[in-house]
């Protein structure tokens, strides 16, 4: 069984090595900075990020990528967020938990 600690290092270790995003529309990949990496108080680790096209029309958003700091790709979630011209952008964010299971 894993202990409070490790939970806790887990937590930070997964806030420290989260470094960029990236999000996909029709098919073109776009860099993104993180707005936040916070530990919640209920030990959820939530990375926040805008999505800013800046579009000229109507977009879809596809595919939203988290990478670490060795630029390997962490997590993914396929999608499909419009953003039409009368909004800047949105936030979206990923919410990582850690559970232990017993066998």
């Amino acid at each position: 069984m894993l202990d409070t600690a490790a939970f806790s290092d887990l937590r930070s270790y997964i806030k420290r090595r989260v470094t960029k995003a990236k999000y996909y529309i029709g098919g073109t990949g776009y860099n993104t900075t993180l707005n936040d990496v916070a530990i919640r108080a209920d030990g959820t680790v939530r990375v926040q990020l805008p999505i800013e096209p800046g579009a000229l029309s109507t977009v879809t958003v596809t595919r939203v990528e988290l990478y670490n700091s060795a630029n390997e790709l962490w997590a993914h979630r396929n999608c499909s967020i419009s953003i039409s011209t009368s909004q800047v952008g949105v936030l979206f964010w990923f919410d990582i938990t850690i559970e232990e299971e017993e066998e």
